[in-house]
């Protein structure tokens, strides 16, 4: 730091025996910037307009700059003025491009998406029992109930995804709000019938100003709750964080990490769910890509501590998730708009920190394995047909934890 701004005392004095040298001032511009003066670098490059009018070059650094200060209508001026000549270098063009794009996005005021889905699921193991009706408890075999082994069954389902965006006072701050739910109820396992609902909310910080370009910051508070069969199941507090980067308009980089107070609530179906009461702890690294204009791809890995109330409940997990979308033209001529063909897989392994006394002495270790394909299909701009499969296995030394699921889905997507 000290070298840079000796070395801006340098130009700046260089600056004032030859105000026209434009190198020079690029320079100091530059090194201003990087020290977080960006009202000085302003300040520089705008006296040098008096000397270059019309540089596509000197307009863009004055547009990237009031871009990174939040002050979007200034830098749109100079952004349009920079790509507005004959001669203006495709490399510019682009640049400029991106940054209109980007402006539009921040300064929407108010913006509300979101999505409901509806349909019908089969699934081979609705409850994720185990395979065999004959298990080991303790080192003796016992046969499972009914209620207790692999049921296969039909539910109806409703997931809905809603999230509304507000502009803040300050420069480049938003407040996010996001609504996640899910309902399922099954025709014949109705102890399974679940719902659940879950609030996300905070703000979020362009980070441009601070010299971090492409980055942003949110923080959230988390409220959710659910119910089982009728009965209270779960409810849920906490808060998280995402740092993320866009690294070009294809590449995006994210650290989300949260912390969430999980309490359980005992029924009569099912009478020790207090025991799985606790505190969450998840990191998450992400990352997606867009590889051409039709496929893209994500990849993520996760560490999950559970520090449940009773130590055979509370477990590390570690995971990793890898997934790719590709959009091409529909082979229906009545239904003209792209197909997207989804599929992605999962794999986890989760180490419990004590033995549960009711199964073994052996602590648990689990495995699963999932993957999942989704073919979205559009009917018009706003509704769309999903078929959806997955497959997941589960190995584990615990019998009661060892299954596999197969399920198939169909359903009709609005988006709006």
């Amino acid at each position: 730091m000290e070298k840079i701004e000796a070395r801006r005392k340098v130009l700046f004095q260089q600056m004032l025996d030859k105000p026209g040298n434009l190198d020079v001032a690029f320079e100091y511009a530059a090194l201003s910037s990087q020290v977080g003066d960006l009202e000085g670098a302003i300040a520089t490059l705008e006296r040098m307009l008096i000397f270059a009018p019309g540089l596509p070059r000197l307009q863009l650094e004055l547009g990237v700059l009031y871009f990174r200060l939040g002050a979007y209508a200034t830098a749109e001026t100079y952004f349009k003025a920079a790509a507005s000549g004959t001669n203006v270098p495709p490399k510019v063009r682009d640049k400029v491009n991106e940054y209109l794009e980007a402006i539009e996005r921040n300064t929407q005021t108010s913006v509300f998406a979101g999505s409901v889905t509806t349909g019908l699921r089969y699934q081979s193991n609705a409850n994720s029992g185990p395979s065999s009706q004959f298990v080991t408890l303790n080192g003796l075999d016992y046969v499972l109930s009914d209620n207790a082994r692999k049921t296969a069954d039909t539910n109806g389902f409703l997931t809905g995804d809603f999230t509304a965006l507000f502009d803040l006072p300050g420069q480049g701050e938003k407040f996010k709000v996001n609504l996640r739910t899910y309902a399922e109820a099954y025709r014949d396992r109705h102890d399974l019938n679940l719902a659940y609902a879950e609030l996300a909310a905070g703000p979020s910080f362009d980070l441009n100003r601070f010299g971090w370009e492409g980055y942003s910051l949110d923080l959230y508070g988390i409220a959710g709750g659910g119910i089982l069969s009728g009965d209270p199941l779960t409810s849920v507090l906490g808060a998280g964080a995402l740092l993320g980067v866009r690294a070009s308009d294809d590449v995006f980089y994210g650290l989300r990490s949260e912390y969430r107070h999980e309490t359980y609530y005992n029924s009569a179906d099912h009478p020790r769910l207090d025991e799985k009461t606790g505190d969450r702890f998840q990191a998450q690294l992400l990352s997606t890509f867009r590889l051409t204009s039709s496929l893209s791809l994500g990849v993520s890995g996760i560490i999950d501590r559970f520090d449940a109330d009773v130590g055979s409940n509370a477990y590390w997990q570690y995971a990793a998730v890898v997934g790719a979308s590709i959009d091409f033209d529909s082979p229906i001529v009545a239904l003209p708009g792209l197909w997207n063909f989804g599929v992605s897989t999962q794999v986890s392994q989760r180490h419990y920190d004590e033995a549960d006394p009711m199964i073994s002495s052996e602590t648990q270790s689990t495995t699963k394995w999932s993957i999942n394909v989704t073919q979205t299909i559009p009917l018009d701009k706003t509704w769309a047909a999903q078929i959806q499969a997955s497959y997941q296995k589960s190995w584990s030394n615990y019998d009661t934890s060892e299954f596999d699921n197969a399920t198939i889905s169909l359903g009709l997507k609005k988006v709006f």
